[in-house]
């Protein structure tokens, strides 16, 4: 009866209110979609264009074709730093998922309202400007920052350790930095995760070893994947941190990016560097999506 009755109600329906409501979504739709086309398709494209064109002394050739941006990124220079760029962005993900799982895990046993606070002690530093967060490691890892002072009172050390100015202090920047975005989808998975499961492994005769390793870790594996996909491709674009922690000494491809556009204003290998970056980081993604789908296939096959 209700389904007659609802047929009879779209067709009494006049045409105009029917084409609104059909319309409507795409009406709301429209003002993002074109902001994201002219801030962000556009200029992706025009890179996309300028990176197979010549670098002259007015800019940007645009009457010749060259694949040489490219061929000059195959230089050894480049591809140490964008090596570089790809070791400290595994790295700092790695590190950062090793720290996040345990604290997620100790989050997710608490109270609701213990929750929340633990999670704005960490979303927090979040809200702050992330030069402001790199120069206040600077002032803590530096050779008369809080740490040498304090190993060197204790007797630890004679001589102040380099904490900055090298890949260990864009790693801790960006550990820090970067933390929130592998905690809260590990956060989220565990508080939802049956605990029976576990007890249910260990009755069964599973080391502590044996049920983190085949029955948490394949349940949490897509919210970890996520959370280190986020951070892997936060830490490759990442400019302010590497410039201020790693400086000269340690260039990424985000500062030498910042120097061939600004500095040398060679756009064209600017833009065959950005593009550079971003084949790799979605070729990443990729592999970490199919990661994540092979541990789901595992776990449902088992």
């Amino acid at each position: 009866m209700s389904s007659r009755t609802t047929d009879a109600a779209a067709v009494e329906m006049p045409a105009p209110r029917r084409a609104v409501e059909r319309y409507l979504p795409v009406l709301f739709v429209a003002p993002l979609a074109l902001v994201m086309l002219a801030m962000f398709v556009w200029p992706l494209l025009e890179s996309v264009v300028n990176s197979f064109h010549p670098h002259t002394p007015g800019g940007v050739g645009r009457s010749e074709w060259t694949l040489a941006n490219y061929a000059k990124l195959v230089d050894t220079y480049y591809l140490g730093v964008l090596w570089r760029t790809f070791r400290i962005s595994a790295i700092t993900a790695l590190v950062t998922a090793v720290l996040a799982f345990p604290m997620a895990w100790y989050i997710s046993e608490l109270r609701p309202r213990a929750q929340t606070y633990w999670l704005l002690l960490f979303v927090t530093p979040w809200m702050v400007n992330v030069a402001v967060k790199a120069f206040g490691w600077s002032l803590i890892l530096g050779v008369n920052g809080m740490i040498n002072r304090a190993l060197r009172e204790l007797a630890l050390i004679e001589s102040p350790m380099r904490l900055t100015f090298n890949e260990l202090g864009i790693v801790i920047g960006l550990v820090h930095g970067h933390f929130m975005f592998v905690l809260l989808p590990l956060w989220a998975a565990l508080a939802n995760f049956d605990r029976t499961l576990i007890w249910a492994a260990s009755n069964l005769g599973a080391t502590s070893w044996q049920v983190f390793t085949r029955v948490v870790l394949p349940l949490t594996l897509p919210a970890l994947m996520a959370g280190m996909i986020i951070n892997f491709t936060m830490n490759m674009t990442a400019f302010a941190t590497p410039a201020l922690l790693g400086g000269s000494r340690a260039r990424v491809m985000s500062y030498l990016a910042y120097e061939v556009n600004l500095v040398d204003l060679n756009w064209p290998l600017g833009a065959a560097m950005a593009m550079l970056l971003l084949i790799i980081t979605l070729a990443c993604i990729v592999a970490g999506q199919q990661v994540t789908v092979s541990g789901r296939r595992k776990v449902v096959s088992s």
